[in-house]
């Protein structure tokens, strides 16, 4: 059997262009495997799509924390972009639109006859004319990939349009299209890991330097802190230490679970005293301290002292009832290469004569 001229470079050109996109199928395994940036992988994966795969437009719907899918990239017009970046669309409307679809393999073909679900927000090309045979591309079709996790969880949904020769992808193109998919539900897969273990260093950090009970900076932090401190050669250092009153009452009382309460409660009045740029560690039971840096930190100190005995003297609601403990303060400050530990030795006997002066006080009215 004689195969035309005219035959053998039609297979050559589809040949051709089946390299080429095997090509960019190649550029974009790198871009997945290279970054862990969602976003810029996805804009990857969406121009790779527009230039192998025969479609002017590409979109690309990423399952968000709260459920719904989101359009992360785009790329087509700035018109389509403006119109599609950023709307969101609901899994169940998804699964509405799926059950009418017919399946190409892993893909889902829409046709321009069935019924949009009503919350669908969609893009339609007035440009594209209506196709007088059925092979055409029909301006109301659609044709999507879904994005898997190795589970099979669907995590997103790539979406094309506008096919440059105007009808509807033959094998060769959809299976581009879904080994385009494939590497698409990778990054997405690689970026959701690569999130949680951020997030699960984020919290071991959280949980090494700070208290678990009032969310304070702890030891660890504090020392972490002053270390820094004692690198820098200008401006002033201040110390207080915050000492409650009256607190092994409360637990006699009301036991651990009401001094649980009333520390968390003193926790949270003091913090909201503090400047962003200071550090407020819980150091023991119920003793707390201050680093605060910068200038004029001796009135600062004092300043804040009077604020935080008026916050700790209110009454403190827990389950078992009411309790007032109030507090012992006592501050120290030097220039910022002045010895920490001498500081903290200087405000600690600050706060002794404090709450001796306290008790002696409470002695004499009784």
């Amino acid at each position: 059997m004689l195969t035309s001229i005219e035959d053998l470079s039609s297979q050559l050109s589809d040949a051709l262009a089946q390299l080429d996109g095997l090509r960019t199928l190649h550029e974009v395994s790198k871009a997945v495997h290279a970054s862990l940036d969602l976003t810029a992988t996805m804009d990857a994966v969406v121009h790779g799509v527009t230039k192998a795969s025969g479609f002017e437009v590409a979109v690309v719907n990423v399952l968000q924390p709260g459920g719904d899918f989101a359009v992360v990239s785009v790329d087509g017009t700035e018109d389509i972009r403006r119109s599609l970046l950023g709307t969101t669309t609901t899994h169940a409307n998804w699964d509405e639109l799926f059950a009418k679809a017919e399946q190409w393999g892993s893909l889902y073909f829409v046709d321009h006859n069935n019924d949009m679900p009503d919350a669908m927000i969609t893009w339609t090309s007035d440009a594209l004319p209506v196709p007088a045979d059925p092979g055409g591309w029909h301006p109301e079709d659609m044709l999507f990939a879904p994005l898997t996790s190795p589970t099979g969880e669907l995590v997103g949904i790539l979406s094309v349009d506008l096919p440059t020769d105007g009808r509807r992808p033959g094998p060769v193109q959809r299976e581009m299209l879904e080994l385009f998919a494939q590497h698409a539900s990778m990054a997405v897969h690689h970026a959701r890991l690569h999130h949680e273990l951020a997030e699960s260093r984020a919290r071991l950090h959280h949980a090494a330097t700070h208290d678990p009970l009032t969310g304070l900076a702890n030891r660890s932090l504090l020392r972490a802190f002053t270390d820094e401190l004692a690198g820098r050669s200008e401006g002033e250092v201040g110390v207080m230490v915050i000492d409650l009153d009256r607190f092994k009452a409360v637990n006699d009382a009301g036991g651990h679970d009401a001094g649980d309460e009333v520390l968390r409660t003193a926790a949270t009045r003091m913090a909201a005293l503090v400047r962003p740029d200071d550090l407020l560690a819980r150091t023991g039971g119920d003793e707390f301290v201050l680093v605060a840096t910068g200038e004029g930190v001796d009135e600062m100190l004092r300043a804040t002292a009077e604020r935080m005995h008026r916050a700790l003297a209110e009454p403190i609601e827990t389950r078992s009832g009411p309790y007032q403990v109030g507090a012992s303060i006592g501050h120290a400050y030097g220039a910022c290469c002045t010895d920490f530990a001498q500081l903290a030795s200087a405000a600690d006997a600050d706060m002794y004569r404090t709450k001796q002066r306290h008790r002696a006080k409470r002695a004499w009215v009784a």
